[in-house]
């Protein structure tokens, strides 16, 4: 491959790409300062301008910096609020024998910033971090978030612990200044990364975990969830298989549950199914059978997506009170189980 092309003069460059080449040619820590202050987006696209930059003349370099210093009235990077300037640039202009001091009054004054923030952040995430820390904990960070946040994450509680925290939170007059800035401090590091979530599929994942397992060990272990959230316990027990899952039925599996299913959705379910998992249904009936089963599936037209889902859930309903009957092995556990 070719090197990236020499840029000549600043008409060739984009704003995201001057942008690039500003960055590039200030000071490392006045570029870390002038980062901190972008959002991630932004900070993303100079990265890629960036990433593509070719080798830059000299006279491209000064062209750039001159129109930057002739747009601002100033040259000092500064955060865009005033609470930002005192959280994160004023402490590191103190000595260090006033900064924590300081850093600390700063904080505490600025209260309404950890409320923005808390605010940004989904309550049940919130409340999720906070029900691993320590009851008295979880009273400061209430109390510290403002009333619309605290009463959101408090409703994600259990009974017990909403009881619990709201006494706590009650004769909480007076708390130690360190430790409110410890709670804060921590809760931003815990939930700060909430800026761009990780999807992680919560109740949809964990059953089909579960639905790995043997059937001795995950019937133990929903027995348990059972006592503490029933309809979370049957939810999971419902997504532990999904119809694709129905793949790895043997042979004899197949035909029982397949006498045991209503043709139009067999018919619907196949349609939405993957190439393997319907010839394996298929190879499962006479030839005859399969023909008519396929010109049915072809003859159906076109179906919502939202029709095939139904179908094929009923499909896994039918599969699972086979298996709950005795007539099928329905267990997704891996080889190693089957020796327990």
């Amino acid at each position: 491959m070719g090197a990236a092309p020499r840029l000549v003069s600043n008409p060739e460059l984009s704003n995201i790409q001057k942008a690039a080449v500003f960055v590039m040619y200030l000071e490392r820590e006045a570029a870390r300062a002038l980062l901190r202050n972008l959002t991630d987006d932004e900070v993303k696209l100079i990265g890629a301008a960036i990433n593509g930059l070719g080798e830059v003349d000299e006279s491209v370099v000064e062209s750039v910096v001159g129109d930057f210093v002739d747009e601002l009235s100033a040259v000092s990077i500064l955060p865009s609020t005033g609470p930002d300037f005192a959280r994160n640039v004023l402490p590191d202009l103190l000595d260090d024998d006033r900064r924590p001091r300081i850093a600390a009054a700063m904080r505490r004054q600025g209260a309404n910033t950890f409320e923005a923030f808390i605010n940004a952040r989904p309550p049940n995430a919130v409340a999720s971090v906070l029900c691993d820390e320590h009851p008295q904990v979880r009273a400061v960070a209430l109390l510290r978030m403002g009333p619309e946040n605290a009463a959101r994450v408090l409703a994600c509680f259990t009974e017990d612990q909403r009881s619990d925290v709201t006494i706590r939170m009650a004769r909480a007059e007076r708390v130690d200044a360190e430790m409110v800035d410890d709670v804060e401090a921590a809760l931003r590091r815990a939930l700060g990364h909430l800026d761009e979530p990780t999807q992680m599929g919560g109740v949809e994942n964990t059953a089909r975990i579960l639905g790995r397992m043997s059937r001795d060990d995950n019937s133990a272990l929903l027995g348990r969830v059972r006592l503490v959230e029933e309809d979370l316990a049957e939810d999971l027990q419902r997504r532990m298989v999904v119809f694709e899952d129905l793949i790895r039925l043997e042979g004899r599996a197949i035909q029982t549950l397949l006498r045991g299913l209503d043709r139009p959705d067999l018919v619907l379910a196949l349609k939405g199914a993957s190439q393997e998992l319907r010839d394996q249904f298929l190879a499962n009936l006479s030839t005859r059978a399969s023909s008519d089963l396929l010109e049915e599936i072809e003859l159906s037209g076109r179906v919502r997506k939202s029709q095939i889902r139904e179908a094929q859930d009923r499909v896994v309903a039918v599969a699972r009170r086979l298996a709950d009957e005795g007539a099928i092995d329905l267990d997704m556990g891996g080889a190693d189980d089957a020796g327990k």
